[in-house]
């Protein structure tokens, strides 16, 4: 079957929101049948009908599909059950939501479900975000861009959140038995490994652990690159850090590093560890860069094993090889993203 263009509006106004609305997108692309395409940013904007409620975090997204509209809207409404969205009032705070709003060539009117969505052309909230990937859409012989004009008084302000559903390139040396470090430093030092790191975080932001930041040169930041500390340690000390910025846990990183979203050209956002970091940073890495180093060399500390991520690339250098590894439910969406100019 022909797969078919769809455009999906998600909110959220209740606990992490940013969160949310990036493990729902994670959670759509895993969908089989459904290729996530594209995301826009987030965007803060008032509630809509009952107003005695938090604001919203809203974005919009493009899927290619091969799900009939009904089994779409099955898969999408069990993702919000998922992520704990109860159907309690209408128009009411969520967890989660996920409206279709658009297919192409499929024009809807049942009880279950109508397409396009009856309001999209109406609301602000799902406007701004849907020119921000589609400009050129026309919804029922009208021009997005048209019908957002109408909505001036309706106020929809750019987030500083990072949006993509995976924010992250994870980057790594390591040998045959995933060991990636020993007493505290690292496993090996190659010169051909530290210029391919070199080449590939400069002009980025590279994230790291408390231990890592220690282990650098002199103590101070990588030359070029923004320096990001995780650690709830260091966020509570004064002092120490200069030239690094310190973050206190997902959440305050995903918010401070929404600080560059949009940056001309854009900062590709590394994770080099250590141990802790990579497990807690893998779920939202999208690619991840492996020096791949013959045999065992005595470590203490391994690379997480990284399921879901196929090779495809491998290139010999003069005692290791350079792998690169893309998870699968990602790649159409890096294709696309990479295609706009929004991944460097």
């Amino acid at each position: 079957m022909k797969a078919r263009s769809c455009y999906l509006s998600l909110g959220a106004n209740l606990g992490a929101r940013g969160e949310t609305l990036r493990e729902a997108l994670r959670r759509i692309a895993a969908v089989r049948g459904i290729a996530l395409r594209r995301v826009s940013s987030f965007y803060e904007t008032a509630p809509w009908g009952r107003l005695d409620q938090p604001a919203f975090l809203n974005a919009a997204a493009q899927i290619e599909t091969v799900l009939e509209p009904c089994a779409l809207l099955a898969a999408c409404q069990r993702i919000e059950r998922e992520l704990g969205r109860v159907r309690r009032e209408h128009w009411g705070a969520r967890t989660i939501d996920i409206d279709m709003l658009c297919m192409e060539g499929v024009a809807l009117d049942t009880e279950r479900l109508r397409l396009p969505h009856p309001y999209m052309m109406e609301r602000a909230f799902v406007l701004v975000p849907l020119a921000e990937i589609a400009p050129a859409l026309i919804v029922g012989g009208v021009p997005v861009r048209v019908a957002l004009a109408r909505t001036a008084g309706q106020a929809a302000v750019r987030a500083q959140e990072l949006s993509a559903p995976w924010p992250l390139r994870l980057i790594a040396c390591m040998d045959e038995a995933r060991g990636i470090g020993r007493a505290g430093g690292l496993l090996v030092r190659l010169p051909e490994d530290m210029a391919h790191f070199r080449h590939l975080t400069m002009g980025g932001v590279v994230v790291m652990g408390r231990r890592t930041m220690e282990t650098l040169p002199q103590g101070k930041p990588l030359a070029g690159r923004l320096n990001v500390v995780l650690s709830r340690t260091l966020a509570k000390c004064a002092g120490g850090t200069e030239g690094f910025l310190v973050c206190a846990g997902l959440h305050d990183l995903w918010r401070r590093l929404g600080a560059w979203h949009g940056e001309e050209p854009p900062r590709t956002i590394w994770c080099i560890g250590g141990a802790a970091v990579y497990a807690a940073l893998l779920p939202y890495a999208a690619e991840a860069y492996l020096t791949e180093v013959p045999g065992t060399h005595g470590a203490d500390v391994f690379l997480p094993e990284m399921a879901g991520f196929s090779l495809v690339s491998r290139v010999m250098g003069k005692r290791c090889a350079f792998a690169r590894y893309v998870r699968e439910t990602a790649k159409n969406w890096l294709e696309e993203e990479s295609e706009h100019g929004n991944l460097s």
